[in-house]
């Protein structure tokens, strides 16, 4: 009996991981948010910069709708410390961002403690091990994940300079796809 109980625990754990992983993994292209009319965002948020954005400091909130005033499209990447996919899609977020700077603005916003995928010290260790530059920074709670529908990591919304959605995507962005809808959106 304690066997077929162990079996059924562990079948349980399986299933539970695999749900998890297919919710991480999904897709979900839909675009066509709306903003508040002011060229900013239709959800608005705070977060601290892991990186110094205008605080030398770096320990300033920031609003989101902030990112906007520069009048640039804006892509918002939601990640974790602990998140293999997203470990894996940041490099190439570097390098477009990079290689677009003048055109987009890219933010990386933390959400690990919110989603059991890190801590603050993971996210910041996993910055410095992939030596990533472009503005990431922690939410301060985790209604950014609510109002976006942030429901897999790493979730990337793509906003037009007026602070309409247009696109988003659920799961690992490679690459190529990356820079496709950045060319559909500069």
């Amino acid at each position: 009996m304690k066997q077929f109980t162990s079996i059924r625990l562990l079948a349980f754990s399986g299933l539970t991981i695999l749900m998890f992983l297919i919710a991480a993994c999904g897709d979900d292209n839909g675009g066509g948010g709306s903003s508040n009319g002011n060229g900013e965002p239709e959800h608005d948020f705070a977060f601290v910069p892991y990186q110094s954005i205008g605080d030398p400091d770096g320990e300033t909130e920031m609003m989101f709708s902030e990112l906007f005033e520069e009048g640039k499209p804006v892509v918002l990447n939601f990640w974790a410390g602990q998140c293999p996919p997203c470990r894996a899609e940041m490099p190439h977020f570097q390098q477009l961002a990079d290689e677009f700077e003048d055109d987009f603005i890219l933010i990386g916003i933390d959400v690990g403690v919110f989603t059991g995928l890190g801590t603050e010290q993971n996210a910041l260790d996993l910055l410095a091990e992939l030596d990533i530059t472009y503005p990431a920074g922690r939410a301060l709670e985790r209604d950014p994940l609510i109002d976006y529908n942030a429901t897999g990591m790493p979730t990337t919304i793509f906003f037009t300079a007026d602070g309409e959605i247009s696109d988003k995507r659920i799961g690992l962005i490679l690459e190529d796809e990356m820079r496709e809808k950045l060319d559909d959106l500069i």
